[in-house]
């Protein structure tokens, strides 16, 4: 009985991180967001709302040398090619970092 539990936590276990790696508002969007803004701080970076052709990616980050902090959202496309930026649909100043 033991091994039917490790068994189902290891399938649970692939499973869960297929997700994080398939998901592109985990290390993606961290990518493109630097490729774009090399010098900017990602702070955050979490999915929205989706579907399974489109994904909402809400980004908070820090410009260089200011204590503002900023959120955008992102939205990518799902192609045959995988997930891929698609364009900027919101940008705005929520506030200042304590």
């Amino acid at each position: 009985m033991l091994k039917y539990f490790v068994l189902l936590f290891v399938v649970v276990g692939v499973a869960l991180f297929y997700v994080y790696i398939k998901d592109p508002c985990n290390q993606q969007v961290r990518t493109d967001f630097l490729a774009k803004h090399p010098s900017y701080e990602i702070l955050d970076s979490s999915p929205a709302e989706g579907s399974p052709e489109s994904v909402r990616c809400h980004i908070s980050y820090r410009k260089p040398d200011s204590e503002e902090i900023f959120e955008a959202i992102w939205l990518y496309m799902h192609t045959k090619r995988g997930w891929e930026f698609s364009k900027t649909l919101e940008a705005s100043k929520t506030g200042e970092a304590p």
